[in-house]
């Protein structure tokens, strides 16, 4: 996903406002569709995987008060979400961090009046821009012009499932069950785990991300057709990093790109970014996102102490340096190493992307379904893209 597609050129619309009154006005806002139906489904979906796409899935069905079961594989819901608590004086997003779109989206995720939900806000539009290239440090501070997003104040992505969607769904939740094989061969689908467990429906919804989909960490009998392991074997997804780092003293701009500014707004590979911007924090935090080739080469090191070597090597040599200097803690989130996940998000299609994610989204024998970032056309590799495939999802199966 390149950069320029994040960016949004608009002001901040309120602090603390109740989602209702982020609505969109306008038929040309970004929206993600609610779907509505009628239906007297009474069969019992299964769904793999407690990320976005599955949490809002499961979310869907519970407001239809159709039977289902989540099974999740690791200890705790979210996915590529995730939360850092007691880092600093404000929770840090380890996973998706940038919501990517107005903010207005977050409540048509809920789509329920009766939640009366108050998030704050901040406009992550960096005034402070430098670009480091070939050794040398200029000022691009003509950037904040033409980059501005949304970011969470004082929740997270996580926090705000945590709070909205996670209450409705979290009596029909199974953690810590790795599902390892997926048999629709008979009248119903049965999932098996390595814990030995098996999980009967109806239909069946994965929401496993790309890399261990292309990997077949899952069997499946009959075998997957085809056309949905040619379009799967067709994404690319690469390595994935984020580190925060708290310091003593702020040396560091807003923002650090790499290269030059062209090719760094039109790549998100690589990132430096003042974490604490506009959070009302006193504390210093310096936030690197990488993905892909960048990603990789610190994940190559092996280890989260070779990583933060070369994290602070490199700071230390942009900076003359101070970040050893001023160096207090850290924290490492490594996606590359997570087994349920191996990577970051989906980045590009080797073809056609539509007809690549047409080929996903078509189901098998009416009994096995896949939904997730990758599978959302206009907001893929976003988390609203995720639950917005989530509920597309559900209402094929239903519908």
């Amino acid at each position: 996903m390149k950069r320029e597609e994040f960016i949004r050129l608009c002001a901040l619309f309120g602090l603390s406002l109740p989602l209702s009154q982020l609505m969109p006005s306008c038929s040309d806002e970004e929206t993600i569709s609610f779907p509505s139906f009628d239906s007297n489904y009474q069969g019992k979906i299964l769904i793999v995987g407690a990320g976005a796409a599955g949490m809002a899935a499961a979310y869907l069905l519970s407001r239809y008060g159709i039977d289902f079961e989540i099974i999740e594989a690791h200890s705790n819901v979210g996915g590529r979400m995730r939360r850092l608590d007691g880092f600093a004086d404000f929770p840090i997003d380890l996973g998706a961090e940038w919501i990517h779109a107005k903010p207005s989206l977050l409540a048509e995720i809920i789509n329920d009046p009766s939640v009366d939900a108050k998030i704050d806000f901040v406009t992550f539009n960096p005034q402070e821009i430098k670009i480091w290239n070939n050794g040398r440090m200029t000022n691009a501070n003509y950037g904040r012009h033409f980059y501005s997003e949304y970011k969470f104040k004082s929740t997270t992505w996580f926090g705000f499932f945590e709070t909205y969607i996670l209450p409705n769904i979290q009596g029909n939740l199974h953690l810590n069950e790795i599902v390892q094989s997926v048999d629709y061969s008979g009248t119903q689908v049965q999932l098996s785990t390595t814990s030995g467990n098996t999980y009967q429906g109806d239909k069946v919804l994965l929401t496993v991300p790309v890399k261990p989909m292309q990997k077949e960490t899952i069997s499946f009998n009959p075998s997957l057709p085809l056309a949905h392991t040619e379009a799967f074997s067709q994404i690319s997804m690469g390595d994935g990093l984020k580190v925060f780092i708290e310091f003593k003293e702020r040396f560091y701009p807003d923002i650090l790109l790499f290269g030059d500014l062209i090719s760094a707004l039109a790549t998100d590979t690589k990132t430096f970014y003042d974490a604490a911007f506009r959070k009302g924090s006193s504390r210093n935090v310096l936030g690197l996102f990488t993905i892909n080739e960048d990603a990789a080469a610190y994940v190559s090191l092996g280890s989260d102490e070779a990583i933060i070597e070369a994290v602070l090597d490199e700071l230390d040599e942009i900076f003359e340096g101070q970040a050893r200097q001023h160096y207090l803690k850290h924290e490492i989130m490594n996606w590359s190493a997570n087994p349920f996940v191996q990577g970051s998000y989906s980045y590009e299609f080797e073809g056609d992307q539509a007809s690549i994610i047409n080929a996903l989204k078509a189901p098998i024998q009416n009994k096995v379904y896949f939904a997730g970032e990758a599978l959302s056309l206009e907001n893929q590799a976003m988390v609203h893209g995720a639950a917005e495939s989530g509920y597309a999802a559900v209402e094929q199966m239903i519908s």
